[in-house]
C-alpha cells in the first residue's frame, strides 16, 4: 500500500553536502521511501497534498536523559518524548539514563543501560524512536561491563563524568576500549552537574579532559556553565579532539554561537551535532531542537537547510542510525512544516531563518501518519489535506 506526498513546496533532503532536492512528490510502502519525484506505480491508498508547504526528514534529539518509559523523574514530567513527536523530533539518543534512582556502582549501571535499552528497543511513544541504553561510567566500572552492554547490545557510552568515575585517565581507557568495540562516547563538557561529593572532585570538565579521554562527542559544549572560549576552541582545533562536538538547547548561546562559528570557519560542520539535554533543570524542551536551529540561523550565517540536515542526517551519521534523509528506500520517519499561521515569513525556511519557531503540520514515522497539527507549535498556515482512497 502506498502514501503519496505531493503539491511540496521545498523538500529538504538532510544531507550536508546536497541540502536541497529539487522535486514536488515522495512515495511511501512499507514504511520507508519509495521514490521521490515519480508517480506511483499503483493507485495510493492515502493522499496527502502537501499545500506547497515543506518536507523534511524527521530531526534527531542528539542528547536526551530518559528513564523507563515517558517520565522524566527530573522535572516529574509525563509524556515528554510523545511532546517531542510534536516538535519534529523522530528520534531521540540517551546520554545515559542518569535520572533513573537507585544506581550504586557499575553492575546497577550496568542493569539500567540493558532495561533501558530493551524497553526502547520495543517502545516509542506516538512512533518516536528511542536509541536508550547509555552505560554511565562507576568509580567500579571494569572492560567487563562494556562487553557484557556490548553483547546485550548496547553500542553507547553515556556521558563519561556524570557517573562516579571522575578520573579522566582511567576514563579514557574504558572510552578507548568501548569505541575500538564500535560504541558511541558521550562526555560531560564544562561544570559538573553532579550534586554528590564525586562533584567536588571534578567540578569541570576541560578541553584537555577531552583531549584525555577521547570520547566520540563532546557533548554539551555550551552547557550551564559552559567550556571556556579557550577549551571550545582548543576542542574544535586540536588535530586529535573529537569526532563531533554538541551545542544544546540547556545551555549558553554565546558559547554555542562559538562553537558553530568555529566549526564553519574550519569547513567542519559534519562535526556538529543539536541536542537538547532533555529533561535537565533547565526543564522540558518539547521544541528544543527547532528553537536550537532557528537561534543558530538567525544569529548565524549558518542556512536552514543546512543546520536542518545538521540535525538529521549528520546525526543519524554520528550514531550509525539508519535514514534520517530523504532518500531511495530510506526509513519514511517525515515532517511537513510551514511558517506559523500569522507570521511574516513565506516558508518554514524563511521563518528559521528569522528564528521563529514553524508551524509542524504533520510528523510521519515508519509511513504512518503520527501528529496532523502539532500542539506544541503554533498553527502552520497551510493545512495538509489527507485523503484516504
Amino acid at each position: 500500500m502506498e502514501t503519496l506526498l505531493y503539491n511540496i513546496g521545498e523538500m529538504l533532503s538532510g544531507d550536508l553536502n546536497s541540502p536541497r532536492i529539487e522535486e514536488d512528490s515522495i512515495v511511501l510502502e512499507n514504511g520507508k521511501i519509495k521514490s521521490i519525484g515519480k508517480e506511483p506505480t499503483q493507485s495510493p491508498h492515502l493522499k496527502i497534498d502537501c499545500k506547497g508547504m515543506t518536507v523534511a526528514p524527521g530531526l534527531i534529539d542528539t542528547h536526551v536523559h530518559p528513564t523507563i518509559g515517558d517520565f522524566g523523574t527530573k522535572q516529574q514530567s509525563v509524556g515528554f518524548l510523545e511532546r517531542m513527536v510534536h516538535g519534529a523530533v523522530t528520534h531521540a539518543v540517551s546520554a545515559g539514563e542518569v535520572h533513573v534512582p537507585g544506581r550504586s556502582g557499575a553492575d546497577s549501571a550496568l542493569a539500567i543501560a540493558l532495561a533501558a535499552y530493551y524497553s526502547f528497543k520495543n517502545y516509542g511513544p506516538l512512533g518516536i524512536k528511542v536509541h536508550g541504553g547509555g552505560l554511565l561510567l562507576e568509580w567500579d566500572t571494569e572492560s567487563k561491563h562494556i562487553d557484557q552492554a556490548y553483547e546485550g547490545g548496547i553500542r553507547l557510552i553515556g556521558e563519561v563524568g556524570i557517573g562516579s568515575l571522575k578520573n579522566p585517565k582511567r576514563a579514557g581507557e574504558l572510552s578507548t576500549y568501548a569505541r575500538e568495540l564500535g560504541m558511541v562516547v558521550h562526555m560531560h563538557c564544562g561544570a559538573t552537574s553532579d550534586r554528590g561529593p564525586g562533584g567536588e572532585k571534578h567540578p569541570y570538565f576541560s578541553a584537555e579532559d577531552v583531549l584525555t579521554v577521547r570520547p566520540s562527542i563532546a557533548s554539551h559544549a555550551n552547557s550551564f556553565v559552559s567550556l571556556s572560549d579557550e577549551d571550545v576552541d582548543l576542542v574544535c582545533d586540536h588535530n586529535e579532539g573529537p569526532p563531533f562536538i554538541e551545542v544544546v538547547q540547556a545551555g549558553g548561546v554565546k558559547s554555542m554561537l562559538r562553537v558553530v562559528e568555529r566549526l564553519m570557519d574550519r569547513d567542519d560542520l559534519d562535526r556538529l551535532l543539536i541536542g537538547t539535554d532533555t529533561p535537565t533543570g533547565y526543564g522540558i524542551t518539547s521544541l528544543g531542537i527547532i528553537k536550537t536551529i532557528g537561534d543558530i540561523c538567525s544569529m548565524t550565517e549558518l542556512a536552514p537547510d543546512v543546520a536542518w540536515a545538521i540535525a538529521s542526517g549528520n546525526a543519524a551519521r554520528a550514531f550509525n542510525l539508519e535514514g534520517h534523509k530523504i532518500a531511495l528506500g530510506a526509513p519514511a520517519d517525515i515532517v511537513v512544516i510551514d511558517a506559523a499561521l500569522g507570521s511574516p515569513q513565506k516558508s518554514a525556511i524563511d521563518a528559521l531563518a528569522k528564528g521563529e519557531f514553524p508551524g509542524v503540520a504533520l510528523v510521519i514515522t515508519d509511513g504512518k501518519v503520527r501528529v496532523n497539527g502539532s500542539q506544541c507549535t503554533l498553527r502552520s498556515r497551510r493545512v495538509a489535506e489527507i485523503n484516504s482512497i
